[in-house]
C-alpha cells in the first residue's frame, strides 16, 4: 500500500543527442528545444488530483548523462516513475529504462506514448515495465495512484496495461479525457525555462495543446491521440496563456496536430485573445487547405507569428499515397497568403518514401524553392508502426520492438533518402535570400547560426 502522500518522478530520458519527444513522435532537435508538456500536463494533473508530490526531470534539456539522472532520481526517491517514449528512438529509450529499472528494481515504473498505446502487450511481456497509460494518460495515472493507495484491485481502470495480483496481464481500453477544460495548467516551475526556445523566435518558449486529435487520415501520421477530436474553450485557451506569460514564456507554441481544423473555433479563440489583450508572440500548426483570408487575418491581429505547414511533397503521385488530400497546385498560393498576412510560413517536408522516384523529388525541390516560405523542416519518410503507411509497405520493411529494428529490406531506400533530405536542406537554406532574411537574428545569435549551419554539413 501507497502512503497517503506519494512522490511521483516524470522523466524525459537522457540521451546522447538533442532530440524531443513527445506522445505522437520523436525527433532530433539541434538547434531548438521544445518543453516536454506531456510530462509537464500531467505532472500537474497528479499534483492538482491526487495531491502527488511530484518532480520532471528533463535529461535532455539539462544534459544530463545517465550516471547524473540516476542522482537526480536518488536524491528525489520517487514511490513511483513515469516516463514517455519516442518512436523513432523507441529501442534506445526502452533500452535505457530497462538500465534505470536495474539501479531502481524496487521503483515500480510505467510508461506511456504512441508505441506504448498500440503494442501495450508486446511491451510488457518483453521489458520489466510494470504499467502502460494508454492514450490519454492523465485519468488513467490518477485512478491508477488512487486505487494503489487504497488496495484496490487496478485491472478495471479504464487506459491501464499492466498485471493484475495473480501476475496475469492485461490491456485496457483506451482513454479519453471527457472536458478538456479540466486539466490544470502545467507547471513551468517543474522546469528551466530558460532550456527551451523555437527556431528563431527566441528563449523561454512555452506549449499548449489545446486540442487533442486530428480529423485528418494522413497515411503516415502517428495522429496524437488518434481522429476523435477534442478542444479546450477559447476562454480556457486563453487563460492558459495568461498563465504561460505569468510563469515568464517569452513566447508560446501551440503543439496542436491541426490547429486550424476548426474555423469557428480558431476565430473564438483569436477574438478572446484580442480581448483580453495578451501580448505574446505564438506559432501554430496548420495544413493549407485549412487556411482562408479572414482566418489568417484574425491570426496576425491576436499574435501568431508563425505558421508551420505540413506541405510533405509537390509532387501529386506523392500526395495521394499519403493520403494528403491535397494538390501541388493548392499550396504555393496559401502560403502567399500567409505571408500576405504577415505571418511567417514554414513548411514541413518528407522526402525518401520507398515509392518516391527521383522525378517527384525534383518536383518537390522545385517547389520548395519557388515556395514563399521562411523555414523547412524536412524529415524522412518513415512508416510508423501502427499507421496505415506501415500496413502499406509492410512487405518491405524489417520491423520488430523486442530488439528494435526499423529497416527497409532494401538498403539502398535509407541511402537516397538521405541524400535527399540534405540535398533539399542545403538546396533551400543555402541561398542568398534566405540567409539575408534572417541575417539579423543570425547575427544577433552566432551560436544559432553555427548550431544550424553545423547541422546542414553534417
Amino acid at each position: 500500500m501507497l502512503s497517503e502522500t506519494i512522490k511521483i518522478l516524470f522523466l524525459n530520458p537522457p540521451h546522447r543527442l538533442s532530440i524531443s519527444r513527445r506522445y505522437r513522435c520523436s525527433y532530433y532537435s539541434p538547434n531548438s528545444l521544445l518543453p516536454p508538456h506531456d510530462l509537464l500536463q500531467l505532472a500537474s494533473c497528479l499534483r492538482h488530483w491526487n495531491h502527488a508530490i511530484v518532480s520532471v526531470v528533463d535529461a535532455i534539456a539539462e544534459e544530463y548523462t545517465e550516471e547524473q539522472t540516476w542522482t537526480v532520481i536518488r536524491q528525489f526517491t520517487p514511490d513511483i516513475i513515469v516516463s514517455v517514449t519516442g518512436l523513432e528512438f523507441f529501442g534506445d529509450d526502452m533500452a535505457c529504462l530497462e538500465r534505470m529499472r536495474k539501479q531502481f528494481p524496487d521503483i515500480p515504473c510505467g510508461i506511456f506514448g504512441f508505441y506504448p498505446t498500440g503494442f501495450a502487450e508486446e511491451i510488457l511481456r518483453n521489458s520489466s515495465i510494470n504499467f502502460i497509460l494508454r492514450c490519454e494518460p492523465e485519468k488513467t495515472l490518477s485512478d491508477y495512484i488512487n486505487a494503489l493507495q487504497k488496495e484496490l484491485p487496478v485491472t478495471k481502470i479504464i487506459g491501464l496495461a499492466g498485471h493484475g495480483d495473480d501476475g496475469v496481464l492485461f490491456v485496457n481500453g483506451e482513454q479519453r479525457l471527457d472536458d478538456l477544460d479540466d486539466l490544470p495548467f502545467p507547471d513551468y516551475s517543474l522546469v528551466n525555462l530558460n532550456h527551451y526556445d523555437e527556431a528563431l523566435l527566441g528563449k523561454r518558449c512555452a506549449a499548449i495543446l489545446a486540442t487533442r486529435g486530428c480529423p485528418f487520415t494522413c497515411s503516415y501520421c502517428a495522429s496524437t491521440y488518434g481522429h476523435c477530436t477534442s478542444a479546450k474553450s477559447p476562454v480556457r485557451v486563453v487563460e492558459e496563456m495568461k498563465h504561460l506569460i505569468r510563469s515568464g514564456a517569452n513566447s508560446i507554441r501551440f503543439l496542436d496536430d491541426t490547429f486550424t481544423f476548426d474555423r469557428s473555433w480558431v476565430l473564438a479563440v483569436c477574438k478572446e485573445i484580442i480581448k483580453q489583450q495578451v501580448a505574446v508572440p505564438w506559432s501554430c500548426l496548420s495544413r493549407v487547405d485549412t487556411l482562408d483570408e479572414e482566418m489568417l487575418d484574425w491570426l496576425r491581429k491576436a499574435g501568431c507569428k508563425r505558421i508551420l505547414v505540413g506541405i510533405e511533397s509537390y509532387s501529386a503521385r506523392v500526395l495521394e499515397h499519403l493520403n494528403k488530400c491535397i494538390t501541388p497546385e493548392m499550396i504555393n498560393p496559401q502560403l502567399a497568403r500567409i505571408r500576405k498576412a504577415g505571418i511567417q510560413a514554414v513548411g514541413f517536408f518528407m522526402v525518401g518514401g520507398p515509392f518516391e522516384t527521383e522525378d517527384d523529388f525534383q518536383k518537390t525541390l522545385k517547389g520548395a524553392l519557388t515556395a514563399p516560405l521562411d523555414l523547412i523542416i524536412v524529415g524522412i519518410m518513415i512508416p510508423y508502426a501502427g499507421t496505415q503507411f506501415f500496413e502499406q509497405h509492410r512487405d518491405e520493411l524489417e520491423f520488430s520492438l523486442f530488439p528494435y529494428k526499423f529497416a527497409y529490406k532494401d538498403s539502398n531506400i535509407l541511402k537516397n533518402a538521405h541524400k535527399r533530405y540534405n540535398r533539399l536542406y542545403l538546396r533551400f537554406y543555402l541561398r542568398p535570400s534566405i540567409i539575408c532574411r534572417h541575417f539579423l537574428y543570425l547575427v544577433r545569435h552566432p551560436w544559432y547560426a553555427i548550431s544550424m549551419l553545423r547541422g546542414l554539413l553534417l
